[in-house]
């Protein structure tokens, strides 16, 4: 745990009650150090009690010679408390004296923004309970900070210069972002010294539209899951109303695609609404390529200040793929019940793939334990699991994931499969059994393709209200429609 590049301290202990009242003030004072208010380094202390209760009397059985680790980590705009131990498996519904619901709902609905499953296998399991750091609210835009009406266009000759957003300019996006969503966006954006540490970190990089005066009037990030990988999520596109009908957002958008031809990122992929055509037609007007549609993954919450419909309902969202750079040919093993749906998705946009018949699976070389990783974004009521490793107890597993996901009352989970694994070809039906369909393609997302399956917890979505652009895409909507039925 200490290799960790964002390690900031931690304690190995035994497994004994006698030492939680030490482990949690350890936490409390190192997450307010690194910039929790004392509200919130107290929530993360009832977290790490609950974490250690469950550690000492599920993982090890009482078993008071073993020894876990605790340990706090700083990531950009985030103090993350992790808890290491390699003991049973651990079982959420015990977390919290036997009331799942009690832990689902106060603990990582309400003292965390987001907690995250990793399976070390032989090394045992860690949890990540993680918190946005707050700054206090300073940065969060007040008031709307219009200087003119919202409706006034600025003028048709202002200049706007297309360049990269400086870590400092914070203040000038969240305003951006007020005049399209109001506060009904993504809570980070509102705090500009979060958009700095991720553009300082090499995690983010922003692509804005300024005028003269620096007001950024549009906003395009390109999201890395680390500062070397090889694909980034671009998303947090925005144009301010008042500069309507320019093409600012082709404009940012090609300037976010020609930097990552730059870099030399194989691609990027972006979840767009289908709550109106303009977004999408954006995107394929500069060369994305349609590879899926996940339903209820936009909150309803999100609204857009300028369209009066306000949804009610969660949102479907597209995925979209611009290539930047020839991605390496790969060979897949797609599930014989979607082959001729990956094979036209892969036509449509021209990959360099190889589709192949999986094995038998007597043939597969499978261990008994799979590596699962789960993480989970409480503030939207959605989960993510993604297969590591297969192995023969994976449907076993996920089930008893998606029962507590489904007790934590999450809408949407989705999980990943590698499709360079010929082991997706017999799991994927398994896990269909489960209740999870098809969503599409996220091309190397993890060192290749995944194939992405969704499950709705409860979750109805009106097809009438999907608007979808092309003919390929209606296409690829009425297939993930049916698979779901």
């Amino acid at each position: 745990m200490a290799n960790s590049a964002n390690f900031v301290s931690s304690l190995k202990v035994r497994a004994q009650r006698k030492v939680i009242p030490a482990v949690t003030a350890f936490v409390r004072e190192m997450v307010h150090q690194e910039g929790l208010d004392l509200d919130e380094a107290r929530q993360l202390e009832v977290v790490a009690e609950e974490a250690c209760l469950n550690v000492i009397d599920h993982a090890f059985a009482g078993n008071q010679e073993e020894t876990f680790e605790v340990a706090i980590e700083r990531w950009p705009g985030k103090v993350v408390l992790a808890v290491e131990d390699r003991g049973l498996p651990v079982d959420w519904k015990k977390i919290g004296g036997g009331d799942s619901a009690g832990f689902g709902m106060m603990i990582m609905k309400g003292f965390t923004d987001e907690v995250k499953f990793v399976n070390l296998g032989k090394g045992g399991k860690r949890l990540e309970f993680i918190k946005n750091i707050s700054y206090g609210g300073m940065g969060a835009p007040a008031e709307s900070g219009a200087t003119a009406p919202e409706d006034e266009q600025l003028p048709q000759d202002l200049p706007i210069a297309i360049r990269l957003m400086r870590p400092d300019e914070g203040t000038a996006l969240a305003r951006c972002f007020y005049r399209v969503y109001g506060y009904s966006y993504g809570e980070f954006l509102y705090y500009p010294e979060k958009i700095r540490e991720l553009i300082e970190s090499g995690l983010q990089v922003s692509v804005a539209a300024v005028t003269p005066q620096d007001e950024i009037v549009a906003h395009q990030a390109l999201v890395l899951e680390k500062p070397d990988s090889r694909v980034a999520e671009m998303g947090q596109g925005v144009v301010d109303p008042r500069t309507r009908g320019r093409g600012l957002f082709e404009k940012i958008k090609l300037s976010s695609i020609d930097f990552a031809r730059q870099k030399g990122l194989y691609g990027l992929y972006t979840e767009t609404v289908t709550i109106h055509p303009y977004s999408q037609k954006a995107n394929l007007a500069v060369g994305a390529k349609e590879m899926g549609f996940l339903f209820g993954m936009a909150p309803q919450m999100m609204s857009f200040k300028k369209i009066a419909e306000q949804q009610d309902q969660r949102q479907t969202t597209i995925i979209l793929y611009h290539r930047t750079n020839e991605e390496p040919p790969r060979t897949v093993y797609p599930p014989v019940q979607h082959e001729t749906m990956i094979r036209r998705i892969y036509e449509n946009g021209s990959f360099n793939r190889k589709l192949e018949s999986a094995p038998g699976e007597n043939e597969l070389a499978l261990d008994e334990m799979s590596l699962l990783d789960m993480k989970t974004l409480p503030e939207y009521s959605f989960a993510f699991l993604r297969v590591v490793r297969y192995g023969r107890d994976l449907p076993d597993l996920v089930r008893v994931r998606l029962k507590e996901l489904c007790l934590g009352r999450y809408d949407c989970i989705y999980i990943d499969l590698p499709l360079c694994d010929p082991a997706t070809a017999h799991f994927c039906a398994a896990l269909e059994m489960l209740g999870f369909f098809f969503s599409g393609i996220i091309p190397e997302m993890f060192n290749g393709d995944a194939l992405r399956l969704q499950y709705l917890n409860n979750v109805s979505i009106n097809p009438a209200k999907v608007v979808v652009v092309t003919d390929f895409g209606k296409e690829l909507f009425r297939y993930i429609q049916n698979c779901d039925r």
